[in-house]
C-alpha cells in the first residue's frame, strides 16, 4: 500500500489496515463475511490469510460475487474505507435477475474466471482497488460486434 496523503495535505505515518471478505453477495448474514486482523501501525501490511466459506458450491461462485475492502481501523469512530474490489464474471445478472454488483470488468473478472478454472489451487495476482465499490476502476469492455 503506497504513502497514504491526509485530505489536509499531510502524510500519514501509518494506518491500522484490516481487509473483509463477502463472498456471497447478495446474501447478508455473518456466515457469508469474514475480516482480518488489524495490520498495527504500517503503511505496508501483509496478510497471510486463508478464507473458507462453509457449503458454497461452484455453482453458487458462478452466479455470486467476492467484495473485498480494505479499511483503516478507527477504535474512536467508524473505520475508514480506503479500497476495494468486487470479483465476479461481469454478467449484471445473478441467478436470472438483474443485479448492480455483478459489474467486474478486466483484471477483477479475469481473476474469478481463473479461480473458477483452477478450484481448489491457489490462485496469485495483483489488483487494482476502486476508489469507490461502486465504481469498476476497469474500463468496460465492449462485446464482439459492439
Amino acid at each position: 500500500m503506497p504513502s497514504m496523503n491526509s485530505s489536509d495535505g499531510d502524510k500519514v505515518r501509518y494506518a491500522f489496515p484490516y481487509l473483509t471478505f463477502s463472498v456471497l453477495v447478495p446474501e447478508k448474514g455473518r456466515s457469508c463475511k469474514q475480516k482480518t486482523a488489524v495490520c498495527r501501525k504500517t503503511l505496508n501490511p501483509n496478510w497471510n490469510y486463508t478464507m473458507h466459506f462453509d457449503d458454497v458450491s461452484l455453482q453458487d461462485l458462478i452466479e455470486r460475487s467476492l467484495e473485498i475492502a480494505i479499511w483503516d481501523h478507527d477504535r474512536l469512530g467508524p473505520s475508514q474505507y480506503l479500497g476495494g474490489c468486487r470479483l465476479n464474471l461481469g454478467r449484471g445478472s445473478s441467478f436470472g435477475r438483474p443485479v448492480e454488483w455483478m459489474d467486474a470488468t478486466g483484471m477483477e473478472r479475469l481473476i474469478w474466471e481463473h479461480m473458477l478454472e483452477k478450484v481448489d489451487l491457489w490462485v496469485e495476482s495483483s489488483i487494482m482497488l476502486r476508489s469507490y465499490i461502486d465504481r469498476p476502476v476497469y474500463p468496460i469492455e465492449p462485446t464482439p460486434g459492439e
